[in-house]
């Protein structure tokens, strides 16, 4: 997460929640980018939110090749993208200075934790 955030010039904090903890990115143009984090280090999930999308190579780190691959797209609407790959769902929504997103893989949902949980 430092290497990241020393990446994008943003700041950084922690939130601890029961089951999970938060890794919160603030860049200095109000977009926020969340890694959530098992107890045992593992990133199951990833969300965004802000006037521009984030670096989703860097965000999504070795699932963004797989999401690139795919041929699994849902188009809800032409703002509204989703991707569903074996394990790996990934939801990106918005319009000019005004996109979210979010990607998990449901297998590494730590008991307890909802797909909900990645906001």
């Amino acid at each position: 997460m430092e290497t990241d955030r020393l990446q994008v010039g943003a700041s950084a904090h922690r939130i601890v929640h029961p089951a999970f903890a938060v890794h919160e990115l603030t860049t200095a143009d109000g977009g926020t980018v969340r890694e959530y984090v098992s107890p045992a280090g593992v990133v199951f999930g990833v969300s965004w939110h802000g006037p521009a999308k984030p670096n989703l190579r860097q965000v999504l780190g070795s699932h963004f090749d797989t999401l690139s691959a795919s041929k699994n797209r849902q188009s809800v609407s032409h703002t509204h993208l989703v991707i569903r790959e074996g394990d790996l769902v990934f939801e990106s929504h918005g319009r000019m200075r005004s996109f979210h997103g979010r990607a998990y893989l449901g297998s590494a949902l730590p008991a307890g934790v909802s797909s909900n949980d990645i906001e």
